[in-house]
C-alpha cells in the first residue's frame, strides 16, 4: 500500500502596496491626560503638518502613528511578464480567504 507523500518546493513571492490602493495614517497623542487623535487620511503631509501644530500648541513631543495599506502578494514566476493587477474588492465585500472557507 503507498502512502501519500507531500512535496514542498520553493515559490519565490513578492508583496508591496497594492497600486490601486492608497496609504493611510493615523495618529494619536502619547503624552499623558492628552486625547488628540487624527482620523485616518490618506494625505501624509497633512497628517505630519497636523502633529506638529499639535505639538507646537501644546508642548507634546511624542504620538503614535499607525500606516495602513492594502497589500498585494505575488507569486514571480506565475506573474512573470504580466501587468494585470487584480482590482481591490468592494467594501461589502467578503475577503476571500473567508470566501473559500464557506
Amino acid at each position: 500500500m503507498s502512502e501519500p507523500r507531500a512535496v514542498i518546493t520553493h515559490v519565490r513571492h513578492k508583496v508591496a502596496t497594492h497600486p490601486l490602493s492608497e496609504v493611510t495614517v493615523t495618529v494619536r497623542c502619547l503624552s499623558v491626560g492628552c486625547s488628540w487623535t487624527l482620523a485616518p487620511t490618506a494625505n501624509l503631509k497633512a497628517a505630519d503638518e497636523a502633529v506638529m501644530t499639535h505639538a507646537g500648541l501644546h508642548g507634546h513631543p511624542t504620538f503614535a502613528r499607525t500606516f495602513e495599506d492594502v497589500a498585494l502578494v505575488r507569486r514571480l514566476e506565475l506573474n512573470e511578464g504580466k501587468r494585470e493587477i487584480p482590482p481591490l474588492p468592494a467594501a461589502d465585500e467578503e475577503p476571500q480567504h473567508e470566501r473559500a472557507a464557506h
